[in-house]
């Protein structure tokens, strides 16, 4: 009895090691065939891009684009030791496309489409610049939004933006908010036919210059009600509306609105 259990055990171990020789066997070659594919699709030069197609920018140089595109496209891995460069098509460039745009601060948005086996071309959206911001001697062009486009160039003509100044530095500016109450008042005043010259921002108010008088608005208080008391003034006194004998305008206080005339 003991001898044939023996043998029995010895079958058993037998074929536990030929199963997981098996296992262990076909785990290895589907890890090499696994990791072949995907160094063929990685660093194979038949995938690697070599055509970029750019379209869409009307200001930005395509040479630029370009140039910065193929910078960001690259990936590295780190093997043994070693730095492998590639620019295989079938790697993800939702994170490229971020860093190009970043680099690039005047495109608002890329669209990219994969040409296999080695191309991808690359649509522009260009930010819209809106108005010429004025802040610590330094000029740029910012969009709607309040997002940074470019510094101005040296003798630019940027007569046709609307000009924003800031006087005071704030932690709490926001762009995009004074930018939309900037619309809401050129909007207002262009059905008053009153010619808007430029912006003054401070930390709690926004002069406006027209080209007669200034207009003294509250930042912290709903501008779109101090536009219509604006206009009431203006629909109700021609003088006013001329700038006649007329310093600035106050808006800033409750329902009033101060008319300071000149001295």
């Amino acid at each position: 009895m003991t001898k044939k259990r023996q043998k029995k055990r010895i079958i058993r171990r037998r074929k536990k090691n030929i199963f997981s020789n098996l296992f262990f066997s076909v785990s290895l070659f589907s890890s090499i065939i696994i990791l072949s594919a995907l160094g063929f699709l990685l660093f194979s030069p038949r995938f690697q891009i070599d055509n970029l197609v750019v379209s869409g920018n009307n200001n930005i140089s395509t040479e630029e684009i370009e140039r910065i595109a193929n910078e960001k496209i690259k990936t590295s891995f780190s093997i043994m030791g070693m730095d492998i460069i590639t620019e295989s098509i079938f790697l993800s460039f939702d994170g490229k496309i971020n860093q190009i745009k970043e680099a690039m601060p005047e495109i608002e948005k890329i669209s990219i489409k994969k040409n296999f086996p080695n191309g991808i071309s690359l649509e522009i959206v260009e930010k819209k610049p809106f108005a010429l911001w004025d802040y610590n001697n330094e000029r740029f062009l910012v969009d709607k939004n309040g997002s940074f486009i470019r510094y101005e160039q040296e003798d630019e003509d940027m007569s046709n933006l609307i000009q924003i100044k800031q006087e005071e530095e704030s932690a709490d500016l926001d762009k995009k908010e004074i930018i939309n109450n900037i619309i809401i008042i050129s909007e207002g005043l262009s059905k008053e036919e009153i010619n808007i010259s430029s912006y003054v921002i401070f930390d709690d108010k926004l002069r406006v210059n027209t080209t007669n008088f200034f207009i003294l608005f509250d930042l912290r208080q709903d501008i779109s009600w101090q536009v219509e008391k604006l206009k009431a003034v203006l629909e109700n006194d021609d003088q006013v509306r001329e700038g006649i004998n007329v310093k600035y305008i106050d808006l800033r206080f409750d329902n009033q609105a101060i008319i300071q005339k000149k001295e």
